[in-house]
């Protein structure tokens, strides 16, 4: 397991920075509705059912992930991960009001690039968090923590939480579509191309 970093400015200004650049992606790939990632789909089922926001919806879900993870797998998660997660969900909130409107009404073609662009930031901005040993998000420290104990590999874990996340999502009202299985071919290997290189030391 990677060292992860200890608390300071830099580490919180990154983390902040990382939570800005999650919240913009996942905004972004809403207002382009051809189906989200397989957290978005939950977390829109959430906002479906709750009558929340998106952001309030993205903060629920990772409170109660940091709760667990805090419990039963501490070791995988560090200081950075709270404080993305917190400004996340506001990013949220501003990315979809500010760039709906603009989104509203586009082509499919152009649809597909926002949802490409707000993927990529995405990708990117969890690579942040890996690269600068900030600490895993909420959903992955739990993985993690169950791969060390019970023995299974973490793709047939994440596998096994990508699909009930997007099938009670599904049934909660939140929508799954071609974005979805984009994201789910193109999220890791764009979060191991951006995090190669310079991973010995601590941003």
């Amino acid at each position: 397991m990677e060292r992860i970093s200890s608390l300071s400015w830099k580490t919180a200004v990154l983390a902040a920075l990382a939570g800005v650049g999650i919240g913009a992606g996942v905004g972004l790939i809403l207002n382009a509705n051809i189906g989200s990632d397989t957290v978005t789909v939950f977390q829109d089922g959430l906002h479906c059912q709750l009558h929340i926001s998106y952001g309030q919806a993205s903060r629920l879900y990772n409170l109660v992930l940091i709760a667990a993870a805090f419990l039963t797998a501490r070791n995988y998660f560090g200081s950075g991960t709270v404080i993305s997660a917190l400004v996340t969900g506001f990013a949220i909130d501003g990315t979809v009001v500010l760039t709906g409107g603009l989104i509203a009404g586009i082509s499919l073609p152009g649809r597909l690039l926002v949802f490409l662009i707000g993927q990529t930031v995405y990708a990117f901005s969890l690579a942040m968090l890996i690269r600068c040993q900030l600490g895993m998000n909420g959903l992955d420290s739990l993985l993690h923590a169950a791969q060390a104990r019970l023995g299974i590999s973490y793709s047939i874990l994440r596998w096994g939480a990508d699909l009930a996340l997007t099938v009670l999502g599904c049934l909660a009202g939140g929508i799954a579509g071609v974005g979805t299985v984009i994201s789910i071919v193109t999220t890791g290997p764009l979060i191991h191309r951006f995090q190669r290189g310079r991973r010995t030391q601590p941003c």
